[in-house]
């Protein structure tokens, strides 16, 4: 892509229009070739159902009443385990996106709904 440098900005004052096209010119028409992927509605859904479900997951570890909370055995261990799976999953994933937002905006739509969703429930 096309860089300014200083000499090339100083040599840009002194342009005289001609036939033959810039590198800006060339790089602006090339570049606009790339087609940016538009954002998608089921992202968001399935962002925000993951995130449903992984905080009734951990927020259901420590309701007595649940049938993977506190004291239910094997079932508990299962439930719990996949809960904090899916939060351990779910931190790396939205710094990751939120590092690399521009170059990765699905992971970005996906992770800040799953994280928005999982403390929502929580603080309910």
């Amino acid at each position: 892509m096309f860089t300014n440098s200083f000499d090339e900005r100083i040599d840009r004052l002194h342009w005289q229009p001609s036939e033959v096209p810039t590198r800006q010119m060339i790089d602006s028409v090339l570049g606009s070739g790339l087609q940016r992927q538009p954002r998608s509605a089921a992202l968001s859904l399935a962002g925000a159902v993951t995130g449903i479900l992984i905080g009734f997951g951990l927020k259901g570890m420590v309701l007595p009443g649940s049938p993977w909370g506190p004291e239910t055995g094997l079932a508990g261990a299962i439930g719990g385990s996949l809960a904090l799976a899916g939060l351990a999953a779910s931190v790396p994933a939205a710094l990751m996106a939120a590092a690399k937002g521009n170059q990765a905006p699905r992971l970005m739509q996906f992770a800040s709904m799953n994280l928005l969703m999982i403390v929502v429930v929580l603080l309910s």
